[in-house]
């Protein structure tokens, strides 16, 4: 499996080394290539069946699309709510080890209870901020569109091109053709992401209500 020094490091590399059998995270039939495969089906078939269902007026989550009167809707949404909860801990593990690793040295005598308190407050925190700006959705997917782009694709390709340059781009230089692709790819989320974003962000201040 061949994957962006960036995000092997900052991302999977803590995930691995906190496993029992860390050789059974990667590789073709190892952990993060089964869960993300699941995963990126179950986003495909939601967004074809919602688009196919609603069209132009799909909201930016298809749970906001569900009728509120209907209890099969309604309990659609309170699974949804409860997948959140179960692993949400899970998707924020690597900010939270960054958080609790810069301020670990100041909590010596109950570090346990100190990294309870640590991680508890850094995803309340980011709850409270959820509901306090309702409409930060549009942000983060600009921010969301630059970094993916940039830290995801664009800068992981260049470094393994200079990584490699010397040591050997392999048969028919495929790292340099692959890192290519990946770069364009990577610009054209760049760009498309964040000209989406940048308009829904415009869209949302300068719509006035109507009365």
């Amino acid at each position: 499996m061949s994957m962006s020094p960036f995000l092997y490091t900052k991302g999977v590399m803590p995930l691995e080394n906190s496993m029992k059998t860390p050789r059974h995270f990667l590789g073709l039939g190892g952990v993060l290539n089964q869960g993300m495969a699941g995963v990126t089906l179950i986003y495909i078939l939601l967004g074809f069946l919602g688009y196919l269902k609603y069209g132009e007026a799909t909201e930016g989550s298809i749970t906001l699309n569900l009728p509120t009167g209907e209890i099969a809707a309604q309990a659609v949404k309170i699974l949804i709510a409860l997948a959140v909860f179960c692993t949400y801990g899970l998707q924020f593990y690597v900010c939270l080890e960054i958080g609790w690793n810069s301020v670990k040295g100041m909590f010596t005598k109950k570090p346990l209870l100190s990294e309870y308190a640590v991680r508890t407050v850094l995803v309340s925190s980011s709850i409270v901020l959820a509901v306090a700006v309702p409409t930060i959705s549009p942000f983060i997917s600009l921010i969301g569109a630059l970094c993916f782009s940039i830290l995801g694709l664009i800068v992981p390709a260049f470094i393994e091109v200079i990584t490699f340059w010397e040591k050997g781009l392999g048969p028919y230089r495929w790292r340099l053709w692959k890192n290519v692709v990946v770069t364009i790819f990577g610009l054209m989320a760049l760009v498309f992401g964040s000209y989406t974003s940048i308009r829904e962000i415009t869209k949302l201040y300068t719509d006035t209500p109507k009365s």
